[in-house]
Order: structure tokens, then sequence, then C-alpha cells
């Protein structure tokens, strides 16, 4: 059975869909769940509502699972390090520990998605593989790479197969937008809103973004990897663009200009983040298969009556 945690997420809804299609033994668990998500399967999803803070519902979830998805995560770049006591509770402390829990429960094999964005910090040769020196300068990537270490560390110890995957910045139908994490979910909120998007610096920081099912599709292969991982992969599109080029995407999906508010830039926020993913299209057989502007079409077209 594969325990996806964090199923109630953005990316763990496209997963626990994928999976329940084709008939995947499945445990879904997440501290809560939309009662619309639940009611759009039958009994083969076994949906379980347990918080990761809590170490007895954590190891009772885990009973006669053998693969764990570890999609949870409370932190997100935009928050800067404003927060990085909590992002330590609640971001390191508890992930740890349920590591160590699967460990004890028979776990073979462990997949975390990591940050391709934000571990690597700034000065990283462009596009960067997973072979360069990781610096992050927030706490959002420092968390995401001390987790990364335990993994590796139980992986050396008790031989757990773990596969560690840096995902560039995810997007596509279903992602609610939060305060500070996700341009796209961001600016599309706005055109809801009919807000003006604000821009930190001069449009021009870079980054990564890849359609949610391409990602689906990389965690899909690294379930049945076969013989015994133990590997950190980039998954990304290959590809950069600027914030000004993104704004420009969705207006020209939706038709809708936008007002711009330019503030100061993060010092927490690299210039470019660009990840080298052949490494993932050689040991996956994996490459991204969604072109941008398609993606972005996918997006609104699913959003279709409302916006404005």
């Amino acid at each position: 059975m594969i325990g996806v945690y964090g199923a109630n997420g953005f990316i763990g809804r496209h997963f626990v869909r994928r999976l329940a299609v084709q008939g995947v033994a499945i445990r879904a668990v997440s501290r809560r769940f939309d009662p619309e998500f639940l009611r759009s399967f039958d009994k083969s999803v076994d949906f379980v509502e347990a918080d990761m803070r809590d170490p007895i519902a954590m190891a009772s979830s885990l009973q006669d699972v053998d693969s764990v998805v570890q999609l949870i995560s409370t932190s997100s770049p935009g928050l800067k390090n404003d927060h990085v006591i909590a992002d330590i509770q609640e971001n390191v402390i508890p992930h740890v520990e349920f590591l160590q829990t699967c460990v004890r429960a028979g776990v073979r094999r462990y997949l975390f998605l990591s940050s391709g964005g934000t571990v690597y910090g700034p000065g990283a040769p462009i596009p960067t593989p997973e072979t360069c020196a990781t610096n992050p300068i927030n706490s959002h990537g420092l968390t995401k790479l001390i987790v990364e270490k335990y993994i590796q560390m139980h992986g050396h110890l008790e031989g757990l197969e773990y596969v560690i995957l840096r995902v560039a910045n995810p997007f596509g139908p279903g992602q609610a937008f939060r305060k500070g994490q996700g341009l796209i979910p961001a600016i599309l909120d706005h055109w809801q809103k009919g807000l003006p998007v604000r821009i930190f610096g001069d449009g021009q920081a870079r980054r990564d973004y890849i359609y949610v099912e391409d990602v689906i599709n990389a965690i899909e292969s690294a379930l049945v990897l076969p013989s015994t991982p133990r590997l950190i992969l980039n998954i990304g599109s290959g590809q950069v663009r600027s914030v000004t080029e993104i704004i420009a995407a969705v207006e020209s999906a939706t038709g809708h200009r936008f007002e711009r508010e330019y503030v100061a830039a993060r010092n927490t926020d690299v210039d470019i983040a660009s990840l080298d993913v052949s490494r993932a299209r050689s040991v996956l057989g994996w490459v991204p298969r969604t072109d941008f502007d398609e993606g972005i079409a996918k997006t609104v077209a699913s959003m279709s009556g409302t916006g404005r």
C-alpha cells in the first residue's frame, strides 16, 4: 500500500486521483479533507484524518504501508526568515519523528518532495545539477535540506530506500492561493479579484515552473524504480522564465491586463533558480511533457466561470 501524506494539498490531490484511477491501494492522510474532494471517490481510497504532529496517529496510519510519499509542508519561501523557530517546530521536528516512525514500521521506500528552487542558494551553476553544493539562504530551503539529510542518514544506517525529488515551482488546476507561496496562483487569484500584481524588484528574477501532471509522472516513476534507490533528483521543466514573462503569459491566457505594483526585492530570494533535469531523465526515463503556455491555458480553463 502507498501512503500519501499531505493528500489534501495541491499535489496530493492530483496524485491520489491518478492512483485511484489505476486501482492502486492508497491510504490518503491529511489533517483534514475537503468534503467535496472526499465525495469524488468511492471506497477504493482509505482516507485518514491525522496530524503529523501526533506521533501515535502517524504510527497508526502506517499499518500495511509499504511506500510513503511525503508531501506535507507548512513552510514557504515567501515567508522569508520571519518564522524560523516555527519553521523548525513544524517542518523539521515532526518530519524527523515521522521518518523514524516509518523506519520502525518497516516502510520500504520513502519519497520526499524537497525544493529545487531554494536548497542550492546563490551562486549555483546554471543549470544546477544535484551535485552542486547546498547553501540555502531562507528557512524554507534549510528545513527541506535538514529533512533530506535525515532521510539519507536512515538510508545509510537502516537501508531505507529513498528518492528525494527537488521540485521546481509546480502549477496547475486546483492550486489554491496561499500568501507568500506560488507566483502563478497569486497572479490568478489577483485576476479573479481584479487586483494589481505585486512585483518584487524589477521583475527579472527567473524561476523554473513545471506543470503539476509532470510532477505526478515523476513521483510515479520514482515509486516503481527497481532495485534499492537512494537518490536525489531535480524535477523541473528545464526552462526559466522571469516574473514579467509569467505575468505576460497569464495576461495572454486571460485577456486581462494587470496593474503592476513594484516593491523592494527580498534578500532571501536568489536571482535565478534553474535546474538541470538530465539525471531524472536518465534514471527515471522521465521528461517534462507539458508546454508552459499549454499548462497556463489548462489552468485558466479550469477556473472558467470563476474569473472576471
